[in-house]
């Protein structure tokens, strides 16, 4: 049997990836403010290939710590509302998808060996108990959503099932976003782009750990 990581080594992965995927657009504000402008202009220049890098990005976020809250309300600031969704879909359904596929083929060992026993486990006994609602609760909140999508392959759901449940969601996911980033550039508010960027992905893994420490009292 495999030995699982330490509880220690596990957060301190866990608190690196939330680090560079919440922490760094907050540490860095006025950098990414000039990059999210010169993100703005290009896609104004050369729209269908700043949709197709957006899609690539949120697709790859299986694999790389993407932060996908600063892409998702890039996009809507990019493309407006209605685009904005579609291009912030397509990426989301790409990673869940590439999720599914990872964790139904590449099969439960080399799921454990890249996230750990522990987190797999625990995403898969939720997949079990819960199914499709887990899914989708689980959809806006960092490393987790990833960690689902795979448990939910390697639980061996219904691709149909799993394909429906994940474009629900993700459409979802899809909208709140595009609507924040549209706005953002519709008012000139910093503030939105921040509250995208940071303060909805971090609202999201608060209220899962909060959910997670009420369940095992």
């Amino acid at each position: 049997m495999a030995k699982r990581p330490a509880p220690l080594t596990r957060w301190l992965v866990i608190a690196a990836l939330l680090m560079l995927v919440i922490g760094l657009p907050l540490i860095f504000r006025d950098q990414f403010m000039a990059a999210s402008d010169a993100i703005l202009a290009a896609a104004d220049e050369q729209p269908v290939a700043a949709a197709a890098f957006i899609i690539a990005a949120l697709t790859l976020d299986l694999f790389l710590p993407v932060p996908n809250g600063v892409t998702n309300t890039l996009a809507g600031a990019a493309f407006g509302f209605p685009l904005g969704t579609l291009v912030i879909w397509l990426g989301l359904m790409g990673a869940s998808l590439a999720g599914y596929s990872f964790g139904r083929w590449a099969a439960r060992p080399l799921a454990k060996r890249l996230l750990g026993a522990d987190d797999v486990e625990k995403a898969h006994s939720l997949a079990e108990r819960a199914g499709p609602i887990a899914l989708i609760l689980s959809r806006p909140v960092p490393v987790l959503a990833e960690i689902m999508s795979i448990a939910a392959g390697v639980a061996g759901m219904s691709f149909a099932r799993f394909a429906l449940v994940m474009a629900l969601a993700n459409l979802g996911v899809a909208a709140l976003f595009a609507a924040i980033g549209a706005a953002a550039v519709e008012q000139a508010s910093a503030e939105l782009l921040m509250l995208g960027a940071v303060g909805l992905p971090l609202f999201f893994w608060l209220s899962w750990q909060g959910t997670q420490r009420w369940r095992t009292r």
